[in-house]
């Protein structure tokens, strides 16, 4: 359970989670991402992520066409320095609303803070049955920061999930649409 969270919380932590909008790719190299969601009880999550150029392209093509498809609404804009993300998406019964500001740079540091409001029976632990009032909210932040070129344990497009598990984003399934 704790690795599917830390893999989610990887694929949140790329600027690939804001997929179909046009944010600037990341400096090749190795990215620590720090992790934390205000509902979950456990620390926040580390994550380590080796990415050239090719790889970080391959991370907003493999999400950016599911979120085309799932997205009713995708707005983005800048607001001073900082970059807003909006959207409205649908995985079957699933509704999500989200929005993110990312402020710093994809050259050595960025911080993505997003709420996400879901609703539907889909959400997880089928939010009808925990949550038949109303919709559940969630506030993630993500700290960003490029460490400098990748360890040599690591190729480009290494995700290390923590806890001795590696994926590579090339040996990734495709996301399947509901």
């Amino acid at each position: 359970m704790r690795i599917a969270l830390a893999l989610l919380a990887a694929l949140a932590a790329s600027p690939s989670a804001a997929a179909g909008f046009d944010l600037p790719p990341r400096k090749p190299g190795q990215w620590e991402m720090k992790i934390a969601v205000d509902t979950a009880a456990m620390p926040p999550q580390v994550i380590l992520m080796c990415l050239d150029e090719e790889t970080d392209k391959l991370l907003n093509q493999r999400f950016g066409g599911m979120a085309s498809s799932m997205c009713s609404r995708q707005e983005q804009s800048k607001d001073g320095d900082a970059l807003v993300l909006e959207s409205v998406c649908q995985l079957g019964d699933m509704r999500t609303e989200s929005r993110s500001v990312v402020t710093g740079d994809f050259d050595s540091a960025y911080t993505m803070k997003t709420s996400v409001t879901m609703s539907g029976s889909n959400a997880p632990g089928g939010l009808k049955n925990v949550a038949p009032g109303g919709p559940q909210s969630q506030q993630t932040t993500i700290e960003a920061r490029r460490t400098g070129a990748c360890d040599a344990k690591y190729k480009p497009g290494d995700i290390d999930l923590g806890m001795g598990r590696t994926l590579n984003v090339r040996e990734m399934p495709e996301p399947k649409m509901q």
